[in-house]
């Protein structure tokens, strides 16, 4: 085979479209297919939030809430989504999590020992329930209060 028999990759019929008889045109066809298979692949997975990927975020949460003295400025629930973006699990985005209530009871006795909240991502329905304990303490506009949290995490609602 010399130079002159071999076909070209691109051929115009109109406009420049691959050559068929071109083996080169044939690989760089099927190379294109996987390239954008792969592609639309990587995109949904990174994209999305698995239930493997928030079960383990959320347990990894768990235990470095646990582990050192939590500084509270926002409240806990700023304190909970930083401490699942830091286990570096799932996109990071679509996260939700939602405060359940104080789970205060009738009389002095029942006051709320723990605040709950409820973490799920916005395509899975699978979430977990995460009770910590003290409360959250008031608010205060320029002050950081520090506590040690006790956690607890359960599958399901709360």
């Amino acid at each position: 085979m010399t130079w002159g028999d071999r076909e070209p990759v691109f051929v115009q019929r109109g406009r420049w479209v691959y050559n068929t008889r071109s083996p080169v045109a044939r690989v760089l066809m099927f190379a294109s297919v996987v390239g954008l298979v792969g592609f639309y692949l990587y995109v949904s997975d990174t994209g999305q939030w698995s239930e493997s990927e928030l079960r383990d975020a959320v347990y990894e949460a768990a235990r470095g809430l646990e582990t050192q003295p939590q500084e509270v400025s926002f409240g806990y629930e700023s304190v909970v989504r930083d401490a699942i973006q830091a286990t570096d699990q799932g996109p990071g985005s679509d996260l939700v999590i939602e405060s359940t209530g104080d789970d205060t009871g009738s009389g002095a006795e029942n006051s709320a020992a723990q605040d709950s909240f409820e973490i799920g991502a916005a395509y899975l329905s699978d979430t977990f329930c995460m009770r910590l304990s003290p409360p959250e303490p008031p608010r205060t506009w320029d002050q950081r209060s520090t506590v040690h949290l006790t956690v607890q995490v359960s599958r399901g609602d709360c």
